[in-house]
């Protein structure tokens, strides 16, 4: 286990972090996970939350950018308050559920989403978030190593991504231009999309992109989103 965590340590860059978590669960057997990271003291649900996603499909991603959706989601907070890990099925029945809340988990069996669970991560100054993880199958037919070493890598990862995103305490200066291109990315838009939004060239979106990328001092759009979501540079 310590190998996982010196080699998430050692990473300077959001993104970097993220793939390595991704390549980790995928080896333990993930199929699909969920990673929120918010403000500091903010809700895990609101629309400043940033969601970083994979192996869900696009109707569940799409019916989860709409902000009525989301905030219908009561998993995040009820695990965290948790303070432990809960499959989605406790969570279900840990409080008394809203109409919306109802709706929100019928959604959830709809799409398919019915043996994950979801695992609190704290961090520093409030800075705390929540993962969503899917093995594909009853929790209870999983190895215990295997879902230990996923909470385990989960935890050190956002506590890095936290420690790495402290270092940046002043928001760069991006142009209105840039900040239109990061919200659409932060969207979950391609750049052939965002250039068709703004009437752009493909060209030109991907320029917008790398400067944006060298002002953020990230390699990528997704630490670029993450990044710029953490710092208030773009809402959605």
């Amino acid at each position: 286990m310590q190998l996982y965590f010196d080699r998430i340590d050692s990473f300077e860059d959001i993104g970097d972090v993220l793939r390595y978590a991704l390549a980790v669960f995928n080896e333990q057997g993930i199929v699909r996970v969920s990673y929120h990271i918010t403000p500091a003291f903010a809700e895990l649900t609101s629309q400043t939350t940033a969601v970083f996603a994979d192996g869900f499909s696009a109707e569940w991603l799409e019916c989860y950018d709409r902000e009525d959706f989301r905030s219908s989601d009561p998993i995040p907070r009820r695990v965290l308050d948790h303070g432990a890990m809960m499959t989605w099925q406790e969570a279900e029945m840990a409080a008394p559920n809203s109409p919306a809340n109802k709706t929100y988990f019928k959604a959830m069996r709809e799409h398919g989403l019915i043996h994950g669970f979801g695992i609190p991560l704290f961090g520093p100054v409030g800075r705390d978030g929540f993962a969503s993880l899917d093995f594909g199958e009853p929790v209870a037919d999983v190895p215990p190593d295997n879902i230990g070493t996923v909470r385990s890598v989960a935890q050190a990862g956002h506590q890095r991504i936290c420690v790495l995103l402290g270092r940046s305490k002043k928001a760069p200066q991006l142009s209105e231009r840039e900040i239109e291109v990061l919200t659409w990315a932060a969207r979950g838009k391609s750049m052939a999309d965002i250039a068709a939004i703004l009437d752009i060239s493909p060209d030109t979106a991907k320029t917008y992109a790398k400067r944006i990328y060298a002002k953020l001092e990230v390699s990528d759009r997704v630490g670029a989103v993450v990044k710029a979501m953490r710092m208030g540079i773009v809402r959605i």
